[in-house]
């Protein structure tokens, strides 16, 4: 935490004080981590006989954790002995949450395209795979769980249904720069600019922000700040100032003698993930 000190001087200075606005600048914590999974990812899978490759691009909603994207798809192979060549696009809807201290992502894929399944042209293709509790473990950049598939086609007039079983895979996460890293670092920032009135009220707005490993952000939300200052602590709560962004909140409480935060007193919330530090 940097400029803290701004708050004690505040109080010595008074109602002079409270015309001037003063910042400080919060850096997140190592034990209160905030990830994003964006950018583009490449899967090739092989699974009882059939190869597939999905290439897509995907982008996460600062609240909820939410992320969708859209991409191309291929197959090709045997299902149940019979020859398949497929191709089309693909449409991502995923959601990343915190379950415990474990990182995990739930969610599908769908595909929908044409080709050829034993020899013969395809009228409908349409594909769902389902992701149940992907794993993230942030030291690979890599998300690990069970994937399952079903599906059907339509050629000749006849529809036919597929499925694979359940089956455990590892996926990497977004390597933008391809340094063998998944883009996102955890690291986050608090950016405040606020007011203390002689009653120790504190008024202000902030700027959050989570950055990658290059320590860019992939997103700025504006937020609206509020708090008090009260016998030696500090407390401020910032959240969102749009109704899409409402739940992006840091809560700050820490002491005015030696700007150290209070244990377990604070807290961020953003991206799907809810941290206390």
């Amino acid at each position: 935490m940097r400029g803290a000190l701004f708050l004690i001087i505040a109080l010595a200075a008074g109602p002079l004080w409270a015309q001037t606005n003063e910042s400080l600048e919060f850096s997140g914590p190592s034990n209160a981590p905030i990830y994003v999974i964006d950018g583009d990812f490449h899967y090739n899978i092989t699974t009882n006989g059939v190869s597939l490759a999905l290439d897509w691009s995907g982008s996460m909603d600062s609240a909820s954790g939410n992320f969708s994207g859209s991409g191309d798809f291929s197959a090709s192979g045997n299902i149940s002995g019979i020859p398949i060549d497929w191709d089309g696009t693909v449409s991502a809807a995923m959601n990343l949450k915190t379950a415990g201290t474990v990182l995990r992502v739930n969610g599908k894929l769908t595909v929908a395209g044409a080709g050829t399944i034993a020899g013969y042209p395809l009228d409908r293709l349409l594909m769902v795979f389902s992701f149940t509790n992907l794993d993230v473990d942030v030291s690979t950049g890599q998300m690990s769980g069970y994937v399952s598939l079903k599906g059907s086609v339509k050629a000749s007039g006849k529809t036919s249904s597929i499925s694979l079983p359940k089956t455990y895979l590892s996926l990497d996460l977004p390597d933008t720069n391809n340094d063998g890293n998944w883009d996102s670092s955890g690291e986050w920032t608090e950016d405040i600019t606020a007011n203390v009135d002689a009653k120790g009220k504190v008024s202000g707005t902030a700027e959050f922000s989570v950055l990658d490993e290059d320590g860019e952000p992939y997103d700025t939300i504006s937020q609206k700040i509020s708090g008090t200052v009260k016998k030696g602590t500090v407390s401020l709560a910032a959240v969102g100032n749009q109704r899409a962004t409402s739940k992006v909140k840091v809560n700050l409480t820490y002491l005015q003698s030696n700007d150290q935060a209070v244990p377990g007193k604070s807290s961020v919330s953003a991206y799907g993930q809810s941290r206390k530090f």
